[in-house]
């Protein structure tokens, strides 16, 4: 059976609070692998497993952000949610994406750019 991982990592921007280019290989990235292969992603109970699994995966490397004060909340969740938005671009599964959307209310969330050189 074909194993199925995703890496979640999160862009020095997010953990420093300024636009950087980053490195998606460095080892210094913090990141989390979501394994999905004994998931069904033509069920919807399988893709909202995953959708959970993903948006933990999130909020855990996007933990050095979390805070009451108020900026570091709002850069924790925008961290979360880019690294979310991500994820769910990266496996690009359908149904995975529908219920993504569905979750945010219905707002067509726009695909995460990378940035070159």
């Amino acid at each position: 059976m074909k194993r199925f991982a995703l890496t979640i990592l999160i862009a020095a921007q997010c953990l420093g609070g300024q636009l950087a280019h980053a490195d998606s290989s460095s080892a210094s990235a913090p990141h989390v692998v979501v394994r999905f292969a004994d998931l069904d992603l033509a069920r919807a109970e399988g893709v909202a497993a995953l959708y959970t699994r993903l948006s933990g995966a999130a909020r855990e490397v996007c933990a050095p952000l979390e805070s009451r004060e108020l900026e570091r909340a709002r850069r924790f969740r925008a961290c979360v949610a880019d690294a979310l938005a991500t994820a769910v671009a990266e496996v690009d599964r359908p149904l995975l994406s529908a219920y993504y959307r569905e979750k945010l209310g219905g707002h067509a969330a726009a695909r995460p750019q990378v940035a070159t050189r």
